[in-house]
């Protein structure tokens, strides 16, 4: 699909400039509670339009002020990076008693079993509401690995509250005089993020984190359950600096974005248990980088199987495109091949925004599969429902990441 065609939606397709208003977004928080009435009523009071590889509208949900689905993951027709997930299994065999923290038992042994899992998420979207279907079950997927059926060795949903702690980082391009489209547009407006956060659980913590096209790369806050700090972290990171982009920085730039997704990979593999990484750029991704380097960057962080999200403000301009034979607008790149999404949202919707996106992540599925071979080959994935499952679910639309490289451990240079 060509950039072209992503930012032309058919008629009737909802855009930055729809002018339906309804109720605040925060009757969402009956639902983000696992309420079912909370749920239900939004999913019969609002509707969205997306806007999706096939382009071909579905209702969705209205926000207060609107925001718009700027691409959906599509079956790129390029080299799409992968990456295997591996999970370190601890179990604790503990006795019926409750004992005093910092106290060991000898008759307590800890047994470790390391497997190779390849953790699946999977978000699923309902055809008439827009909104997660929440009670699927593990019988009700399939998994194929290079098209080959595999059973589904593990299952958790977020319903139940079952899926691994996601650690969410709010990533910004430094606010460098003269830069188009940028972090400079959410200057001023960085508190309209915070009401997605009241209503999360405490397996959600959130960072902020920065690159600038001078070489800085810094982890400005690292993940934390506290919900204010992010909001003044981000406040700090997107303040104006004199420093100003040209011809020679470029490059400069792109070798410190790639540095950046390092360190945050590093972050995740160094917590216990490993929390997926989740990234919400906010930027206006006039952004660029070689296919090679990028693909590299991609394969790593798929090495956490994270997931790339974007708000872009509806104000900053359209992106040029790229000579050169590099790949344009990065951030929509690694959401496309990681099961993200980006959003378009002018800053009354910011708020709508993160918050769908938290919604994902929250109702979200993961499957564990055992690779049928840890080759270090390229395997392409997919992920289906059920005949059954099609049948009561008339329509559901499932994102998940396409491909992976399974392999043993993880790199040294994230240890």
């Amino acid at each position: 699909m060509s950039r072209a065609e992503r930012l032309s939606p058919p008629p009737g397709v909802f855009s930055d400039n729809a002018t339906n208003r309804v109720s605040p977004w925060l009757e969402l928080k009956n639902h983000l509670n696992r309420q079912s009435s909370g749920f239900d009523r939004l999913a019969r009071s609002h509707i969205l339009c997306e806007l999706p590889i096939h382009l071909f509208c579905k209702k969705m949900i209205r926000f207060p002020q609107p925001f718009a689905l700027e691409g959906i993951p599509s079956k790129m027709k390029l080299h799409v990076p992968r990456a295997l997930g591996l999970l370190l299994v601890s179990y604790l065999i503990s006795s019926s008693f409750a004992q005093e923290p910092g106290q060991s038992n000898p008759a307590q042994p800890i047994v470790r079993v390391q497997t190779s899992l390849v953790l699946v998420d999977v978000i699923s979207q309902d055809h008439n509401s827009g909104l997660p279907v929440r009670d699927f079950k593990k019988e009700n997927f399939r998994v194929f690995d290079n098209k080959h059926e595999v059973p589904i060795s593990s299952f958790d949903a977020g319903a139940s509250n079952d899926t691994r702690p996601v650690n969410l980082w709010l990533v910004v391009l430094c606010n460098e005089r003269g830069k188009i489209g940028g972090s400079a547009g959410f200057v001023g407006n960085e508190a309209l993020f915070r009401p997605a956060f009241d209503h999360l659980d405490n397996k959600v913590s959130v960072g902020v984190a920065h690159w600038c096209d001078n070489g800085e790369t810094q982890l400005d806050l690292p993940p934390t359950e506290d919900r204010d700090s992010p909001i003044n972290a981000l406040a700090k990171a997107i303040r104006p600096i004199t420093f100003q982009a040209g011809e020679d920085s470029y490059r400069v730039g792109e070798t410190a974005f790639r540095r950046l997704i390092r360190l945050i990979i590093q972050d995740a593999h160094r917590r216990n248990p490993q929390p997926l990484p989740v990234i919400v750029f906010l930027d206006g991704d006039n952004t660029g980088q070689p296919h090679a380097s990028l693909d590299q960057v991609v394969d790593d962080f798929l090495g956490t199987s994270g997931i790339v999200f974007g708000i872009k403000d509806s104000r900053a301009p359209i992106v040029p495109m790229l000579t050169g034979g590099d790949v344009a607008e990065i951030e929509h790149y690694m959401a496309d091949h990681t099961g993200g999404q980006f959003f378009s949202a002018a800053p009354g919707g910011y708020t709508g925004a993160l918050q769908m996106i938290l919604l994902q992540l929250h109702f979200r599925y993961e499957l564990g599969f055992i690779p049928p071979a840890i080759d270090g080959k390229h395997h392409n994935l997919r992920v289906e429902l059920t005949k059954g499952a099609k049948e009561n679910h008339k329509g559901v639309r499932l994102r998940y990441r396409p491909e992976y490289i399974p392999v043993l451990g993880e790199p040294a240079w994230a240890r």
